[in-house]
């Protein structure tokens, strides 16, 4: 007893318990997280970023037996926090949380456990593994508005300057005969992100000065923007000469390939343009390798034990509830969402068929689209998007109208929140609406977020709901509806609110009746 005792109380056994818990733990996120580096190509450096963490660790190795190995309980209460946001993501599917929250709880664990001291000595390959996560969707959006703004006005800049008539208006390139969109995957984050990792490995093994380091390191990000400007620049002049063909295939992602190498030897001869200018003694790499080379004291043994045992219990709970709740049965439908009811009282419908990228883009398993008509000649568009395993699919989520709409063309008018009295099922039901324009067409939009028993406007409050559902093993699925309706010449708003609270009163009774006769429970024997 006494011998494992002493073995548990030892700093590398600890922390290689503490590693295998905490990929067991978080196994979801960093499966997440590693089907994104795998599958898009933006982020496919993100596999080389743990692996220059440990490397870094590896350098700084000899701080094991420099400092003294002392808990930090007053950190304990940020680390429960971040614990319970990070279940919240897990349980709720939300990639956005869970994911963002890997590094954060390696760092308070790390503090937590083995002390501040070794936090501090450590900060640069603990704060490096943040490159590793997908940048969330809301911060790509608003950053990469911008971004592609920028770039398409300096790309427009540079096939003008070459004597090419072009338009630049928003993200459209406009040469005449050919149109050039800058869309998202162009906004250049593609480049910044894996240029700022290559700009601190750079200034930490290359440079000594702090300013040098700095200046190294946030260096990468005009360089990140210069490039990606190159490259849609250099792609509407080839488009010009040879035509739209160069814009695409082959050549579009072979020239990210040259632009991004472009940009490295662009960042080296920076630092030598440094180092020229402004001279240092000893180059910090000479200083890298004799460090690497200095014999590493013992690692100094201290007062861990107590807060090892509460960080194995709180890594276990999260595996436990993460790890138990995906072996809830899918709730599949017989014959799938697409046999949903085309008769809703007066209504008489016709469904259309979704393309199954636009359903796996939208964050849905399956769709249902349809066209409901009354007698009168008053329509709504109807969309349902149908997710059978609730939980721990965060790799997507669904997408809202406030984000795919205005891509479309849209113009958002008026966005709010409207309770629809007297809904079977569920009483009172909070819908987000939002009223659109485009060409001096007005549509309003209802949508909402719904589990067997729970609705709710905001997708954030149906993750949490997810969470319940989920902590409590009680299985569910998860409802994305959307009915438009168009809002006539002849007609004000507030009648098609009516309409579309009146479709809503009629729809989920036989939505629920549907549910009912044709959902069941997939068992393992039949997935």
């Amino acid at each position: 007893m006494s011998r494992v005792k002493s073995l548990l109380g030892d700093v590398h056994t600890q922390l290689v318990v503490l590693m295998v818990l905490f990929m067991s733990a978080y196994y979801v996120p960093l499966r997440s997280m590693v089907n994104i580096w795998w599958n898009n190509e933006d982020y496919s450096y993100g596999i080389i970023i743990p692996l220059a963490s440990a490397y870094l660790i590896w350098e700084k190795r000899k701080v094991f037996g420099e400092v003294r190995f002392r808990s930090a309980w007053w950190i304990f209460p940020a680390l429960v926090l971040f614990v319970l946001v990070s279940i919240y993501g897990i349980l709720g599917s939300s990639g956005n949380v869970s994911m963002p929250s890997i590094p954060v709880l390696v760092i308070l664990f790390t503090g937590f456990c083995f002390g501040i001291e070794l936090v501090k000595r450590l900060i640069l390959p603990l704060g490096f593994l943040f490159l590793m996560v997908p940048v969330p969707a809301v911060i790509e959006r608003t950053i990469g508005m911008h971004l592609k703004s920028i770039s398409s006005q300096l790309g427009g800049a540079i096939i003008g300057f070459f004597g090419i008539p072009v338009h630049v208006s928003g993200n459209i390139i406009d040469l005449g005969a050919t149109q050039l969109q800058v869309v998202d995957a162009c906004n250049g984050l593609r480049y910044i992100f894996p240029l700022l990792a290559i700009g601190i490995m750079y200034a930490y093994f290359f440079e000594r000065a702090a300013w040098k380091r700095i200046f190294c390191v946030l260096v990468t990000i005009p360089l990140g923007v210069f490039v990606n400007t190159v490259r849609i620049g250099a792609t509407g002049i080839l488009t010009e000469m040879f035509g739209p063909e160069v814009s695409e295939g082959f050549f579009h992602g072979f020239s990210g390939v040259v632009l991004f190498a472009v940009a490295f030897v662009l960042l080296f001869l920076i630092g030598r343009l440094l180092s020229i200018v402004f001279p240092d003694g000893a180059s910090a790499k000479e200083q890298a390798v004799s460090s690497s080379q200095a014999k590493v004291p013992a690692m100094n043994k201290g007062k861990t034990t107590a807060a090892f045992a509460v960080s194995v219990a709180l890594l276990a709970s999260v595996g436990i509830l993460s790890l138990s709740t995906g072996s809830m049965p899918a709730l599949a439908i017989e014959g799938g969402i697409q046999g949903f009811p085309l008769r809703i009282a007066q209504y008489d419908g016709t469904s259309q068929e979704v393309d199954p990228e636009i359903v796996k883009a939208s964050g849905a398993e399956e769709a249902f689209s349809g066209t409901y008509t009354d007698a009168s000649g008053s329509a709504v568009f109807l969309y349902m998007g149908y997710r059978s395993t609730a939980f721990l699919s965060n790799e997507n989520f669904f997408h809202t109208p406030t984000v795919c709409i205005p891509s479309s063309g849209w113009v958002e008018k008026e966005v709010k929140r409207r309770t629809i009295a007297d809904v079977p099922g569920f009483g009172s039901l909070e819908v987000m609406t939002m009223l659109i324009e485009k060409e001096g067409r007005r549509q309003l939009v209802y949508f909402w977020f719904q589990t067997r028993d729970k609705a709710t406007y905001d997708k954030n409050i149906n993750r949490f709901q997810l969470s319940m559902h989920a902590i409590r093993r009680d299985n569910t699925h998860d409802l994305f509806i959307r009915p438009i309706t168009p809002v006539r010449q002849s007609e004000s708003v507030q009648d098609a609110e009516a309409r579309l609270d009146g479709f809503a009163r009629e729809m989920m009774p036989v939505l629920l009746q549907f549910l009912k006769e044709k959902q069941f429970e997939k068992t393992g024997s039949e997935l």
